[in-house]
């Protein structure tokens, strides 16, 4: 059998196969943060299609880190039920679900375009234009958003995920404290390498403290920003942040990208061919030789014998997919039974299709062309 359908343990975390769906915004949730019925389906269906490992949409921990109207949230404990419903229908599937918490930082697009707090780690150059400038976080605000996570990922355990997510990645508040072009602060939040690793480091505390001492704690982390001057924070520095954060107790490092520009953004379209395929690989390599927990790869890997060859040669131990998820939620089950050797997506990039109301619905473009030809 391939390596891909072999089973993983990830701590107390006992994982059928190699396959992650990765963390994917849905639009499913309310102004509030709360999920609909329509996210548990999507869970139990993802669940029924045998995926290894599922990670939910991110999930706001705290109001001023709200990216889009309809993101999840795991803010107040009011949100427990709900996702006690969705946890307890993965599991019936005998699926394993983790969530992802995040702040969206000075990205946060539906917080900067409302009437509530905005906030950034400093104003610089690459802070985002929405129409107001945020505010830039205090010490006392750090604490608090620190806390907050540690809170939300009690409510995880609480609501009956097997493990929790940090959103580290994709120039989000974790981001945005490593990268020296959006931390220019002075203080012992910014600096140093260590001074910018300091809040993720603080905010793994803070949730280990709030959890069981074997309750997962994983990690989507940009391991290097690909920016075209070639600034930002820097794959040596992911290897030494990865360090780090192994050393605080991560289960399992997710490879992923922080602040990206256009040309960057190209290599994840319209992936036809197996050379345009993981395009983060080389980043996952480097990671790989500077830490010995498991790691699990995403970025546009569409065909079996290139997921294959990664898992042997050990340079991850998972991969993750996102798109083709969207397109193919059964798609698993079907590479398992040997009925196709890739997947139909080729990450054209038209998944998030808002209507006239400019209501988000997430669904495959091209394959809802075709069922309407």
């Amino acid at each position: 059998m391939s390596k891909l359908f072999e089973p993983l343990e990830i701590g107390k975390l006992k994982i059928a196969n190699r396959f992650v769906r990765s963390a994917t915004y849905y639009a499913l949730s309310d102004q509030d943060g709360f999920i609909s019925d329509g996210s548990v389906e999507l869970m139990k269906t993802l669940a029924g299609g045998d995926i290894g490992l599922i990670i939910t949409g991110y999930a706001f921990v705290i109001k001023h880190g709200q990216v889009f109207p309809d993101m999840n949230g795991i803010d107040q404990d009011d949100h427990i039920a709900a996702y006690q419903k969705m946890t307890g229908a993965v599991h019936a599937q005998n699926g394993k679900i983790v969530m992802q918490i995040a702040h969206g930082g000075s990205i946060s697009t539906h917080a900067a375009q409302g009437n509530g707090d905005y906030v950034a780690v400093s104003l610089t150059d690459a802070t985002p234009d929405y129409g107001r400038k945020p505010r830039v976080l205090t010490d006392d605000d750090i604490q608090t958003i620190i806390e907050a996570f540690g809170q939300a990922a009690r409510r995880v355990q609480e609501s009956g995920f097997d493990g929790v997510q940090i959103h580290g990645a994709h120039g989000y508040l974790v981001s945005e404290f490593l990268s020296p072009t959006t931390n220019q602060r002075q203080d012992k939040w910014g600096g140093s390498l260590e001074n910018r690793t300091r809040f993720l480091v603080e905010v793994i505390r803070s949730i280990k403290r709030n959890v069981a001492d074997d309750f997962p704690v994983l990690i989507k982390f940009g391991c290097q920003d690909y920016l075209e001057d070639g600034s930002g924070f820097t794959i040596e520095e992911g290897k030494q942040v990865a360090q780090t954060i192994e050393k605080e107790g991560v289960s399992l490092i997710e490879i992923s990208h922080g602040r990206i520009e256009k040309t960057f953004r190209k290599r994840g379209l319209k992936i036809t061919a197996p050379e345009n395929e993981a395009y983060m690989l080389e980043a996952a390599k480097a990671i790989r030789s500077a830490v010995s927990i498991p790691l699990c790869l995403v970025g546009g890997m569409r065909s079996i014998p290139v997921i294959e060859n990664i898992l042997n040669e050990g340079i991850v131990d998972m991969v993750s997919l996102c798109r083709p998820f969207i397109r193919e939620p059964e798609l698993v089950k079907r590479l398992k039974k040997g009925e196709k050797a890739e997947v139909d997506c080729i990450s054209c990039w038209g998944c998030i299709n808002p209507d006239k109301e400019g209501k988000n619905h997430v669904f495959c473009r091209q394959l809802h062309k075709k069922k309407t030809e």
